[in-house]
């Protein structure tokens, strides 16, 4: 699937200070492997609401912060769970970036702050460009190592295409670090494209979430801990 958005940018000067980013979701998959009608059409709606999904980035010089902007409202019970894995399909959380402080704060589906340091993420600027909207802007790549559920090691590919007309390092999620505002960003087969930018020459106050954070470490043990407890609990239950 391909999907054409109508960009309206104003006009910006280097002097102006702060803006947001809308930008839209789009999720391709591949339908064909799919065996039954009922699974198609599934997985089909599932698409179609993960499709409707819209984030908004909000930044100033210094600090940014990137949610989710649409909320899919349904009324039967069917409709609830398939809002409930299309937001999941997107899987993005609020995300708070602060270079003041070199500290990430991302706040997961369950309320909890996960806080975490800045470290310099590695890009791989190209030479390819392409224009969006009215902005010339250049691809450039991530590698991320990471550990599947099967204990293997492997890397996913981050692609992001940004702009360096538009001198903020930020960008969706809880990626940073580009000479350029991000502008597209594509992993796993979902993308989010802007749609609609915004600038302000005045600073734009950035709400840092208040709270008990806990690290990412910490939080996927408590996670592993509860999954454990839920086991626990059905083999108990079984056994009786």
């Amino acid at each position: 699937m391909k999907y054409l958005f109508l960009l309206l940018f104003t006009t910006v000067a280097l002097a102006q200070t702060s803006g947001s980013v809308t930008y839209n979701f789009n999720y391709e998959m591949d339908l064909d492997d799919l065996k039954s009608k009922e699974s198609k059409d599934f997985a089909t709606n599932i698409l179609s609401a993960a499709n409707q999904l819209e984030f908004q980035l909000t930044f100033n010089k210094q600090q940014s912060h990137f949610i989710q902007n649409t909320k899919l409202n349904f009324e039967s019970e069917k409709d609830k769970k398939l809002s409930a894995v299309a937001r999941a399909l997107q899987a993005s959380h609020e995300t708070h970036t602060d270079f003041e402080t070199s500290r990430q704060i991302i706040t997961m589906s369950d309320g909890t702050l996960i806080e975490e340091k800045l470290d310099k993420q590695d890009w791989q600027i190209g030479t390819d460009s392409k224009m969006i909207g009215a902005y010339l802007c250049y691809k450039a790549t991530l590698m991320i190592p990471y550990v599947n559920r099967y204990g293997e090691s492997k890397t996913k590919e981050v692609v992001c295409w940004f702009a360096p007309s538009l001198p903020y390092s930020f960008g969706p999620k809880s990626y940073y670090g580009l000479p350029g505002l991000i502008l597209e960003l594509t992993e796993s087969q979902k993308t989010c494209v802007a749609s609609k930018i915004e600038f302000s020459d005045t600073a734009l106050k950035i709400n840092i979430p208040k709270g008990r954070t806990v690290s990412r470490a910490a939080y996927e043990k408590m996670l592993k801990s509860s999954m454990g407890a839920v086991i626990l609990s059905k083999k108990r239950e079984k056994g009786k």
